[in-house]
């Protein structure tokens, strides 16, 4: 094990910042990440059947030490935020009426969303411990692709209002992880960006003691995919929801076996 910390402490990453590359132990490829907070390295391979797991304590250097103690808003800007809004990415106004429309339709008038003019698409920013780093437009007039990412950076989406309660809900759009998170506080919502699993995925559902997996109704083959490959790689309670439709609709027993999968007594 001394050996993966000489490795780990080698590896030059930013404080804030994350390191992903194949396991210097057991060879996965692009299981092995390291992230560095407060001048400490945490380490783990997320292939299953290794061990290899840890954190070295690098230190801090003055400068990464003033920043920490700086106002987030006396920051430099490359600090502050990691994406630049290109010019026609507003803030939403009344004359941008398909945006009205689309936020009245999903009940998003208390969501932090900008307008993108040019393209004509509703706007979620997504940010990463408090700096936009992506964002992911939403289509308003049959555009293709219907959702676009403005930098890829992100691997995901969440939402949670108030508290976590420790529970996350797998679903595939952003829009059922924004009603997900209004119906039940403390349950967090997490759209997948993309068509499957990733190793940074696995890090967003590390936080939390149980996952539900609930993806789009045609999808159901995907969604018991899912849970097998989170269950094998995280070990943590999974369970997936076979849905009548998508969670933004709310259909009633949608709804009602949601809640139920939060206490056990829906399982698959």
């Amino acid at each position: 094990m001394q050996s993966i910390k000489s490795y780990v402490d080698g590896i030059d990453i930013k404080e804030g910042m994350q390191f992903r590359t194949n396991c210097p132990s057991c060879g996965g490829k692009n299981t092995f990440t390291a992230t560095r907070e407060d001048g400490v390295v945490v380490y783990n391979c997320y292939k299953l059947g290794c061990i290899v797991r840890g954190a070295v304590n690098t230190g801090m250097t003055a400068q990464e030490i003033r920043n920490k103690l700086q106002p987030r808003d006396e920051l430099p800007d490359q600090e502050a935020e990691l994406m630049v809004w290109p010019e026609y990415v507003v803030q939403p106004s009344a004359e941008h009426m398909l945006h009205k429309k689309f936020v009245q339709r999903w009940g998003l008038e208390h969501e932090d969303l900008m307008y993108d003019v040019k393209d004509r698409r509703s706007v979620f920013p997504i940010r990463h411990e408090g700096r936009l780093i992506d964002a992911a437009g939403r289509a308003l007039d049959g555009a293709i692709p219907k959702w676009f990412r403005y930098t890829g950076a992100a691997d995901v989406y969440k939402r949670t209002i108030g508290k976590s309660n420790g529970v996350v809900l797998i679903v595939e759009d952003v829009i059922s992880a924004v009603t997900a998170a209004k119906l039940i506080p403390g349950l967090t919502g997490l759209a997948i960006l993309g068509t499957s699993l990733n190793v940074t995925t696995m890090q967003y559902i590390d936080g939390y003691y149980k996952v539900v997996v609930a993806l789009d109704r045609d999808a159901v083959s995907k969604t018991l995919e899912f849970k097998r490959t989170i269950h094998a790689w995280t070990g943590k309670d999974t369970h997936a929801l076979l849905l009548g439709d998508d969670i933004k609709y709310m259909n009633e027993d949608d709804m009602n076996n949601l809640k139920k999968a939060l206490i056990n007594e829906v399982v698959y």
